[in-house]
């Protein structure tokens, strides 16, 4: 298990697992990362990062000295995909979504950057009021 990851646009990815034991003054609250899966974007809020070893698919090897190699994964918690109403109605400047119950495992290559997941709690146009986050791209970035 691991805490962090260097993504390759130079940001750097926390996780849950450590950043809740920290109190909330020093907390960095950079565990919200955007993932591309199946080229849908996605969002999520990462657990931890691990490294499974993984059985080489090789057909000919009968023994049992099969051959390994390693993927680093993240264990997230996913949101769900957008409002699709409330997107049309802003035009596309916000992603509303709500926090899921569904834990995923991704590979750490599918997380495209760091994202900030704020809470608020819209009157979506179907009517209904709901606590959703919405998402807001490169937190922290000076422009």
């Amino acid at each position: 298990k691991w805490s962090r990851l260097l993504l390759p646009n130079g940001q750097i990815a926390r996780s849950a697992w450590r950043e809740k034991l920290r109190s909330l003054d020093k907390t960095r609250m950079s565990r919200n990362v955007k993932l591309l899966i199946n080229r849908q974007i996605r969002f999520a809020e990462v657990l931890y990062y691990t490294r499974l070893a993984v059985a080489e698919p090789d057909t000919d090897d009968v023994d049992d000295n099969a051959s390994y190699h390693f993927i680093d994964i993240a264990v997230v918690q996913m949101y769900s995909p957008p409002d699709d109403p409330l997107l049309r109605l802003s035009s596309q400047t916000v992603v509303s979504c709500t926090l899921l119950d569904e834990v995923s495992v991704v590979n750490v290559k599918e997380i495209m950057s760091v994202v900030a997941m704020i809470p608020h709690e819209p009157r979506l146009p179907s009517g209904i009021t709901e606590d959703r986050f919405f998402m807001l791209e490169k937190p922290g970035l000076d422009i």
